[in-house]
Order: C-alpha cells, then structure tokens, then sequence
C-alpha cells in the first residue's frame, strides 16, 4: 500500500486561498494532501472494525478497495510526474522506493506472525503458516488464496497472514503498470520547450486512452468473474486492477481537472467530497458477506474515492480543512499501513491463545495492542527506513537490500515450514479398530486424554488422509466447483471395486458421499461389486436450488452436472444408488428445509421410477472445528477435541426431514451416526485412528474401518446386495 510522504514543515496550503485560480504549473500536486492521509484513516478503520465483527459494518471490506485506489492515483502522479519532467521512468528508483516503503514492515509483521504461530499454535498452523509466509514473502499470497478459495477440500480457516493478498495486488500492479505507461508513452512522444531546452513529453490523450482501455478491461474481467466465481473475482490482480486504473485515470486528468472552474467553487468541491465520503460508508453499512463483490458493486466505494480525491486537486475544501486534517484523522493515515498488517495476526491468534472465542473486551484489547503495535512500528521502522539518505541517494541499494531481506525471509519461511515438528502423541499405545466393534470402540474412546503415540497414519499426515481423488487414468472421481462434466466412460472412469462384476453400485452426491469411497471400495474388492463414483464438491444429487458457500451464489454448475449424472445412471442401469450428502449447517432454516425435502423426495421418485433400487445414507455427524489442528494443539487431552452429540448433528431437522422424504418415496436409508457417537458425545480418535481429516469430511482410514457395518447395513435394505 502506497505511503505518503509527509513534508518537513506541514503546510495548510501550497498558495493562499484568495489566488484567482489553480496553478498550471505545479498546482493540481499540492505537494502533501491531508485528505488522502484522512482517507487511509477511513478505510484501515472500516477494515479493522469489520475484522473485528463490528455488526453495522459488515461491509467494512470495501476500506480495501479504497486503499486501492489511492495506491493507483499516487503511483500514477509520481509516474507522470516523472514523464513529464524527465521523458522517462527511472524505474530503479521506482522500485526502489516501493522497497523502502512497504517491505521493511511487511517483513517485520510476517517473522513476527511466524515466530507468534510457533510459539502458541499447533505444529500443524505453524506449518500452514510458515507456508503462507513464503507466498506473503513473495508477494503471491493472491494467488494462493485465489487458488484454495474455489477448493473445496482446501483448509478454509483464515490465516494470520491471508490478509497479504491486498499488498500481493499492489506489488503486481507496481511491476506491470510502470511498464505500460512507458510503452504507452514511447508510442507517441512530442516534444516540449522548456527553459532549460527540448524535452520530450508523452501525449496525455494517448495516456488516458491507454489506462481506460486498461481499466474497462479489469473492470469487465471483474464483472465476469465474480458473476462465475466470486472467491477467484477478490483475490484475482485482474479483476481488481481497474479499481487501481481509476486512481491512476484521476492522476491523468488531474491538471485538466484543476483548471476547471468547478473545483475553483468551494461548496461544489465540498459537495463532491461529501458525496465521495458517503458512497464509502454507505457501501460499508449496506454491503454484506454476501454482496456480489468485487463486480458492480465494488463502484460505489471506488468511484466514492474517486470522488473525494477530485475534490482536493485544487485547493483545500472546508471539511478538509476543519474536519480531515485534525490530529485523529492524520495519526491514522500515517500508521495506517502498520495498523493493517498488525491487526489480522493479532485478531486471528488471539482465539488460539485464549484457547477460547475472545470476549468484546478482549477484542478492544488487542486492537489496542495493534495500534501500539503500528505506531512504534512506525517511528521505529517504517519513517526511518523510508527517509534513509544511503538509500534514497543510490537506489540500487534499496533494491539489492530488499531482494536480499526477501530472500533471507522465504528462506526463513521455507526452511521453518520444513523444519516444524510433527506433533506425536505420547500416550499408551492403542489398538487399531476392528470393523466389527466399531461402535464399542467409539463408545470406549470417550475416556481417551493423551493422544496414543502409534496414531496411523500420524497426526501430520491425516489432513491428506482423504480418499484417492484419481483412478488409475488420471481422471478426477471428485468434480471441481466449477466443473460441469462427468466421466463418460462407463467400462473404466471412475470404476472401483471388481470393473467386470456382475452387481453395479453408483454412488452420487457431494464430498459427504465421495468420503464414503474407501468404505464402499473395500467391500466392493471382496463381493466383487462394481461401484462407480459420481461425485461433485457442494453438490448434492437432490433436486435442490442452493447457493455455493465458496462462490457465494446460486449453483448453476450443480444443476449442469445433476442431469448428466441422472443421464448416466439411466444409461448405466446400476443395481443400487447410493446417495449421501451434507446437512449440517450453523443455523437452521424451515424454509430451506421444505425445499430440501421436497428435492429429495423428486429424486428419488425419479429414480425408484426407472425401477433402481435407492439407499440414502444420512449425513455423518458435523464436529466444525479442524479435528487434526485441535488435536496437535492438544496432544495431552484429545477429549478437548471431541464434540457433544447435539452440536455434531447440527440440523436436526433437517437430517430427520432427509430421512423421512426418502422413505416416504420408496428409498431405504441408513443412519451411522453410531459409528461416530455415542449418546452423548462424539469423539475425534478411536483406537489408533483419527476420525476427521478436517472440520467436517471423516478420515479415508475411519472410512475403511466402517466397511463392515456399511456392508451389513446395505445388505439388510437391499436385497440385491445381500450376496
């Protein structure tokens, strides 16, 4: 995030108020503008208090996006400036400023965050966090979150480093648009006399054409994006450039602006900048989790940037001058680049080190240390290195330290990642479960406290405990969020168990049922069944209209993959369909619920009818919390990690009312809660096995070890199956 630069003397005005117009020359500058500082004031507040669940300010995310667009009007001016005195970028000392400005703090926050994970979290958080250091190190954070945001099995708890990805955005756009500026302006040079003789200038027109055609292009891509998937559209450098091109549009315009005798007007220019400040708010109050964001809807706080920065080109306007630039405003513009890299670590490792949900008071305490944490930061660091003589004198020191502070930080990052213990249990050794005392076993390891030092697979190794994603041909048995195809072929994708048996199983529906693969796959291989596995990420085969938690919108994808998945099964002609799903859910919803029935009860109408025999096995019970976290950060007590029965079967409702609909239209179900439970509490080991592999899908190795009972359970409602 771009930083300005405060004078050595503070200075109200660059000219008196009483000059008839704006400054050709050098006016439209004005050198330091308290408004812009008031401005990262504004939107680093929004951010922290959203951050901190601040109930009206459920769009406070847009502060982002108002950084954004200062970045691109300071960046643009600089460069422009740079054009226009001098006919070229001097990117060395572009770059190198970049460094001095934002690299000492980032790296400061990042080794600081490290050290605090390793110290209060588990192994497996230190590690995950040791491996975001190394993306935030090489300002690729974006990228990463970007990646995982429409991963369905990816760890979806936030890091203490997740909010680098808006810095990665800057960093990106300060390496490509520098660039293009330049290439733009060598296309049509004119020349400028001056008194010290002829210089060549870039064409203005040229330059506007060029950042619009830019910035309408980003802001398309947005559009589109977001519209498809929202969670790629907010992390994704082009879908969010265009919010930067604004900023840099304004620099552009910015003389021609000023020379207008509209912003000579003060209650004009005070309109605009009250409209621009209430465009910001107003999107922080109204907008929501669940806003179409960063599409259309990311104008009204840009363009409210936009707006209030227009304002300030030619002179200070009254609220600037009575309101903006007072002490409050100005303190936390100045800090306000160490108050967002401090904040999110501390509000993101506070739970873990309170070991429990922080209290409103506990909050405000450690947005209190934030702000401490942000000013001695920047007096001690952030001012001093950014004013430092032998760095400003010779950039290309700056830019050789600063590749070398950020390599000696990934490696740091890379080698803790690699370095990091695995956690063990030092408890007793236990017995592996026998499939056939699955349910003594679960109801003998509610007594359980240190962890049994012969886990299998080790505790490390369970978040990759999940079923085979892949046959033997490559070809993916679990479709992405964005997918809307299947396998076609029936002889041999996505075939499990014996390809040549004579009694054919598909099992259909979301991940909640693709968990269930190692399971069926065993018993398969031993009654020679031939299972096809026809599954999708959020996609549960009921014919049900629902939104997409990660891309926060109506599931059109599910709908597609439905009915090629009924086309299959149609051609297919399996003895038996097996489908499962996830019902669990944070709060219950009767409206909701009524669909769902109604959607299960089509379904399986419309299979019964093709004469297929149907088994709906309910939802396994839900422990929301990341089981193998919990459990490294309590190798001692595993029964902290384990999960009332009440709260595991969130939903209720809802699962009784998947069970009853499919009954009532001729499906026989299964229940195996008691594999997992016992009346009162569900816990997260049982005999050498972890049961979840995250906070919701059971473990491939608990999978395998419920074959039995899932064997006798298919066989009692199906006598197809019985053989």
């Amino acid at each position: 995030m771009t930083t300005i630069a405060p004078p050595p003397r503070r200075q109200r005005h660059l000219r008196p108020a009483t000059s008839p117009g704006p400054d050709l020359g050098r006016g439209w500058l004005r050198g330091y503008r308290p408004d812009i500082e008031a401005l990262r004031a504004l939107a680093v507040v929004l951010v922290v208090l959203y951050h901190a669940g601040v109930p009206f300010l459920q769009g406070g995310y847009v502060g982002v996006d108002v950084f954004f667009v200062i970045s691109g009007y300071l960046i643009t001016r600089h460069l422009h400036t740079e054009l226009t005195t001098h006919g070229r970028i001097r990117l060395t000392d572009f770059y190198a400023r970049r460094i001095r400005r934002l690299l000492p703090l980032a790296t400061l926050v990042t080794l600081a965050t490290l050290a605090a994970t390793w110290l209060i979290a588990s192994p497996l958080q230190a590690r995950r966090t040791a491996t975001d250091a190394l993306w935030s190190t090489l300002f690729a954070m974006n990228i990463h979150l970007a990646n995982s945001g429409v991963d369905y099995q990816a760890n979806q708890d936030p890091s203490p480093l997740q909010h680098y990805w808006s810095l990665a955005i800057e960093e990106q756009f300060y390496l490509v648009w520098p660039l293009l500026i330049t290439a733009a302006s060598l296309l049509w040079l004119r020349r400028r006399h001056t008194p010290h003789g002829t210089r060549p200038t870039p064409s203005t027109t040229l330059l506007l054409t060029t950042i619009t055609l830019a910035t309408a292009a980003s802001l398309a891509y947005a559009i589109h994006t977001t519209d498809i998937a929202r969670s790629l559209a907010y992390f994704a450098t082009p879908a969010r450039a265009w919010e930067l091109g604004i900023g840099g549009l304004l620099a552009i315009a910015a003389p021609t602006l000023a020379r207008t005798r509209l912003l000579a007007h003060t209650p004009t220019t005070t309109l605009l900048a009250v409209t621009g400040l209430t465009a910001i708010t107003t999107s922080a109050i109204l907008y929501t989790d669940t806003t179409p964001f960063p599409g259309t809807a990311a104008l009204l706080p840009v363009l409210g940037t936009a707006a209030t920065l227009t304002a300030g080109l030619h002179r200070p306007t009254p609220l600037e001058t009575h309101l903006l630039d007072t002490p409050l405003p100005q303190g936390l513009g100045r800090i306000s680049y160490g108050l967002y890299l401090w904040h999110w670590p501390l509000l993101t490792l506070a739970p873990t080190y309170l070991d429990t949900t922080p209290t409103p008071l506990q909050t405000t305490l450690t947005l209190t240390l934030a702000l401490w944490l942000s000013t001695i930061s920047y007096h001690g660091l952030e001012d001093p290195v950014r004013r430092m003589r032998a760095l400003a004198r010779l950039p290309w020191r700056a830019v050789v330290a600063g590749l070398g502070v950020a390599g000696a930080t990934a490696s740091v990052s890379l080698a803790a990642a690699v370095l990091i213990p695995d956690p063990k249990g030092s408890g007793a050794e236990a017995a592996s479960v026998d499939p056939a005392q699955v349910v003594a076993a679960v109801d003998a390891a509610t007594t359980l406290r240190a962890l049994p030092a012969n886990l299998s697979p080790a505790l490390a190794d369970v978040p990759d405990d999940t079923p085979s994603p892949t046959t033997g041909d490559g070809v993916s048995c679990m479709v992405d969020l964005l997918d809307t195809s299947i396998a076609r072929d029936p002889a041999g994708t996505c075939v499990f168990g014996d390809p040549r048996g004579d009694t054919t199983v598909v099992l259909a529906g979301d991940s909640h049922a693709y968990q269930w693969l190692p399971a069926l796959e065993a018993v398969a291989v031993q009654r020679h069944w031939r299972v096809v596995s026809m599954t999708k990420s959020g996609c549960p085969l009921y014919d049900v209209r629902l939104v997409n938690t990660l891309l926060k919108r109506d599931y059109r994808e599910c709908y597609a993959w439905r009915d090629e998945v009924l086309a299959r099964i149609t051609a297919e002609k399996p003895d038996q369909v097996l489908l499962s799903a996830f019902t669990g859910s944070e709060r219950q919803d009767p409206a909701f619920t009524g669909r769902w029935a109604d959607g299960v009860g089509r379904t399986v109408e419309g299979l019964r009818a093709q004469g297929l025999g149907v088994t709906v096995l309910a939802d396994t019970p839900y422990p929301r919390r990341d089981v193998p976290e919990c459990l490294a950060a309590h190798l001692d007590d595993a029964r902290s990690c384990a999960v009332p029965r009440a709260e595991a079967l969130s939903d209720p409702t809802r699962r009784a009312a998947t069970l009853r609909a499919a009954r009532q239209a001729g499906a026989s179900t299964v229940d195996p809660t008691s594999w997992f439970c016992t009346k009162r509490t569900c816990p997260a080991v049982v005999g050498t096995t972890v049961v979840y592999s995250d906070n919701s899908h059971m473990s491939a190795t608990w999978s395998k070890a419920t074959r039995r009972l899932l064997a006798d359970e298919l066989a009692e409602v199906s006598p197809v199956l019985r053989g």
